[in-house]
């Protein structure tokens, strides 16, 4: 059966498997702009990302009707469970009889009659609530109240409660948990924050202005496929992400080096910052990544950034520049609220902070005399953000720190989890 004509539920289905096999949601969600359309679409986006949100708690209210754990059961019985109790428990447009209704017939399609009746007495078992749901008291275990009903991992929880208490955890815990709007950045080269307004509502695009250079737009519909889009009138970017390249500063006719580059947000807001004036050389480790970083470049009419497939750790550049970036792959756990996958990976933030480490010693190389260092993460770790930077100070005492740290808590400031250290090379 095609893409195409695959129903939302199935495709949501394959996806939710294939994000437990290891695969990234936002890759998977992209792979089926093209093959489906509204409404589809925008339920393919809820289905998917509303059932990863809520997998701890879909799993709590679920165990109660299986004699066998979830975790015991087949991937694809798992997961048609997760997403038919979702439904169930979050969407009202459909009546729980269909939701049920259509689970067991997807059941029936790909795991046969048996397996598709257990599906029918699990789930209408939840629609009528057959067994309530007690989940665990606050006051004597708030661990596992917090795990179970805000869906986040036990180590996780356990991490946040030991640095921000309990109150704020369950803060932060709940602002994952609310789907943000999409934020987009006009192209400087092309149009203003205005006149890119006032284009998209001639297409019946509503957006509004979050900051004086980005936009918020709550329902995405043809967004990608309107002609703001096509001709380069902006790029996807979060408002947390958007606060570095203005702490980096690149100037007009500058050379500048942006490690990690990939898919380019950041190198494209630099080029724009630059006037499409100075040299931009944006390495990746992944040559397939910076093919999305070329189609960027040419939709928006970037013209000085220069993609280099290159390992950062060991780049083989003879030459300094004014600026570099480091913009660190990372655990992500800042802006878990765009991305609900990453919450169910067990993060390596040992292994990460090697990486980072390793990264930005290599970056030191080549920043010029009187030239400006960024390093940036999108996660809420201190051993990935202040202490790498402590670490690195200790080592690089030609380096100090021009400006306090940019550090952003989601929940206290309603935006993404965002780090990055400006250092200036004497």
């Amino acid at each position: 059966m095609s893409a195409a004509s695959k129903k939302p539920r199935h495709i949501a289905l394959d996806i939710l498997c294939r994000v437990e096999r290891g695969a990234y949601l936002d890759r998977l969600l992209d792979a089926q702009r093209e093959h489906i359309r509204d409404p589809d679409g925008d339920l393919l986006q809820h289905l998917v990302r509303g059932t990863l949100t809520y997998r701890a708690r879909l799993d709590y209210i679920l165990t109660p009707y299986l004699k066998k754990p979830l975790s015991r059961q087949h991937a694809k019985l798992r997961n048609l469970l997760r997403l038919g109790a979702y439904q169930l428990q979050y969407l009202d447009r459909v009546p729980p009889y269909a939701v049920v209704s259509e689970a067991v017939i997807l059941a029936r399609h790909i795991l046969g009659e048996p397996v598709a009746k257990l599906v029918n007495a699990v789930l209408r078992g939840v629609s009528e609530n057959r067994k309530p749901v007690v989940f665990p008291d606050f006051d004597r275990d708030p661990l596992e109240y917090l795990a179970i009903t805000t869906s986040h991992p036990r180590w996780l929880v356990t991490r946040w409660i030991k640095r921000y208490g309990i109150d704020e955890t369950r803060a932060l815990c709940e602002f994952d948990n609310v789907q943000p709007a999409l934020t987009i950045r006009p192209n400087a080269l092309r149009t203003t924050s205005d006149v890119l307004c006032e284009q998209l509502a001639v297409e019946g695009i509503e957006a509004e202005f979050v900051a004086p250079d980005l936009l918020a737009v709550s329902h995405v519909g043809r967004l990608f496929q309107s002609r703001a889009y096509c001709d380069g009138l902006f790029s996807v970017q979060g408002a947390g992400a958007a606060m570095v390249v203005p702490l980096l500063d690149p100037q007009p006719g500058e050379a500048v080096l942006d490690l990690c580059s990939a898919p380019g947000g950041k190198a494209t807001a630099m080029a724009e910052r630059m006037k499409n004036r100075g040299f931009i050389l944006a390495t990746d480790l992944y040559s397939r990544r910076l093919e999305i970083l070329k189609q960027n470049t040419h939709r928006l009419g970037v013209t000085c950034v220069y993609p280099l497939a290159a390992d950062a750790r060991y780049l083989a550049v003879s030459r300094l520049f004014d600026r570099v970036l480091v913009d660190a792959p990372c655990s992500s756990l800042g802006i878990l609220n765009h991305h609900p996958d990453l919450r169910w990976r067990k993060s390596d933030i040992h292994g990460l902070v090697r990486l980072q480490r390793t990264l930005l010693d290599s970056a030191a190389n080549y920043v010029c005399p009187g030239g400006v260092l960024v390093y940036s993460t999108c996660t809420l770790e201190p051993e990935e953000n202040e202490r790498v930077v402590e670490g690195f100070l200790s080592d690089h005492p030609g380096f100090r720190i021009t400006h306090p740290y940019l550090q952003l808590l989601p929940h206290q400031t309603d935006n993404d989890g965002v780090f990055a250290a400006r250092l200036k090379r004497e």
